[in-house]
């Protein structure tokens, strides 16, 4: 018994005792810390390394998510354990932005009547439920995720990540008081809007409709916006007189001119009244870093401010074919027209009889620049304001020339939409995609970046190297 109580009084044991209890600390606050991380919101202990931010929150859904007022709650339909890891992890940075958002995994096995009171049909597992007290929206799983169809397998391969835009886009429309209702005007040889852009308005929480102004017999009541894209013929003399009277009321316009030389008297004499003349010919553009090399026809046009083009001035839009704009004469002194998007001074307006010429001079005839290609017009009369948004390029609402400049097309139709049916803001997000973006870059930039690399680099190495040599070998 002496030799225990002995063993217990050594230095060694002393020594032993000593470590263990360092030991025991440092675990315990190795475990606090680990528990005090999982503690703190996802957006605080995850970083995103994705090339693309693809997991991370754009400024505009952090900047909406704290403002929300209103309770929010998120169902996710899945069975306990099988939850996507990747939107799970969305959910929580939504969730830790604001108090307002709850997320709840409903187990479609042990609750199967639960979304049958949110839809007829059957939910699909990882779908979302996003509810408020005004209203709710479903987010079906596959539409978290872009697809697009492989032309070499004839399958959908998942190409981009869009949990953020659906998310923000459902959370916008079951908070917005009054959805507002944009009409598409068809016939008359109209482009339709395409479904890119469509999914962007409703992402806005917009809603888009047709409207025949012959059978209808007039503007819908409802009418936040009228869109009459790339019309080939024209308007008959009645349908012209009732838009003017639903823009004397307060109306809104975005229009896309076909630019094809052809005259539209009565479409001709909407845009006159309020103060727009569109002139024929083609606008051409001579400075290389605002053009899409080697088509001078196909502007990269510079862009005004404006409430429109807020924090675009840098950003590229790709216009082809555009027509000139400018302001009419004995327009009203209530009307106020503003150029968005021009030539350059050194672009030009071909005439229609120069047309067919393949030099990128003036001849006469042509008008000399800058050239408007779009423009902003309001008017407030008698505590009535009235809003138009015009371009002269078809090519505004083209899906390929829209991909070419990184989306930037569509991002000014709908910051116009947003500025006539009076949103605070666009807060439609793109889908992150998984393919790499590639960087947008003048032929003035291409020019510059080949010389300093190809030229200047290897000059500046060179005589680095000759001078090192020179001072060697003096030594």
């Amino acid at each position: 018994m002496e030799k225990i109580k002995k063993s217990f009084q050594t230095r060694k044991f002393k020594s032993a005792s000593y470590s263990f209890g360092i030991i025991a600390i440092a675990l315990a606050i190795v475990i606090f810390l680990n528990l005090l991380i999982q503690a703190l919101p996802a957006n605080l202990t995850k970083i995103d390394l994705s090339f693309n931010q693809m997991y991370s929150l754009t400024e505009t859904t952090e900047e909406f998510v704290k403002g929300l007022s209103e309770d929010i709650m998120i169902y996710v339909v899945c069975q306990t354990g099988n939850e996507d890891a990747d939107v799970m992890e969305m959910l929580k940075k939504y969730q830790a932005l604001s108090s307002k958002i709850q997320v709840e995994t409903v187990d479609p096995v042990l609750h199967p009547t639960f979304t049958s009171e949110y839809s007829e049909e059957a939910v699909s597992s990882g779908s979302l439920i996003v509810i408020s007290e005004k209203r709710f929206q479903i987010i079906p799983y596959q539409d978290l995720y872009e697809q697009t169809l492989n032309t070499s397998t004839y399958r959908y391969d998942i190409t981009g990540f869009d949990v953020e835009g659906q998310l923000t886009s459902a959370l916008n429309y079951v908070t917005t008081d009054e959805l507002p209702v944009i009409y598409q005007l068809e016939g008359h040889g109209v482009t339709a809007i395409s479904s890119t852009l469509q999914e962007l308005i409703e992402k806005n929480s917009m809603k888009l409709q047709s409207l025949n102004l012959l059978s209808a017999g007039g503007v819908p009541e409802d009418a936040a916006c009228i869109v009459i894209n790339a019309a080939t013929s024209d308007l008959s003399a009645d349908e012209a007189n009732q838009i003017i009277a639903y823009l004397e009321q307060g109306g809104r316009v975005f229009l896309v001119e076909a630019s094809d030389g052809k005259e539209r008297p009565n479409l001709t004499s909407v845009m006159e009244h309020y103060g727009i003349q569109f002139i024929t010919g083609y606008a051409i553009e001579t400075d290389s870093a605002h053009f899409l090399r080697p088509y001078a026809n196909y502007l990269l046009p510079e862009v005004n401010y404006h409430a429109i083009t807020d924090g675009m001035e840098e950003e590229y839009l790709l216009l082809g074919n555009a027509g000139g704009i400018s302001e009419a004469e004995n327009t009203r002194t209530s009307v106020k027209v503003t150029p968005l998007l021009q030539t350059t001074e050194n672009g030009f307006l071909r005439s229609m009889e120069n047309a067919s010429l393949q030099s990128v001079s003036m001849a006469e005839g042509d008008i000399a620049g800058p050239v408007t290609v779009g423009a902003a017009v309001s008017e407030e009369y008698q505590g009535v304001e009235t809003r138009l948004v015009v371009c002269s390029s078809p090519y505004l609402t083209n899906d390929s020339a829209n991909m070419q400049v990184s989306g930037n097309n569509y991002k000014f139709v709908m910051n116009g939409l947003s500025w006539l049916c009076g949103l605070e803001s666009n807060i439609a997000i793109d889908a992150k995609s998984f393919s790499m973006e590639y960087l947008q870059i003048s032929a003035s930039h291409t020019n510059r970046w080949t010389m300093i690399t190809v030229v200047i680099f290897p000059v500046i190495c060179l005589v680095a190297g000759f001078g090192v040599w020179v001072r060697r070998r003096r030594r």
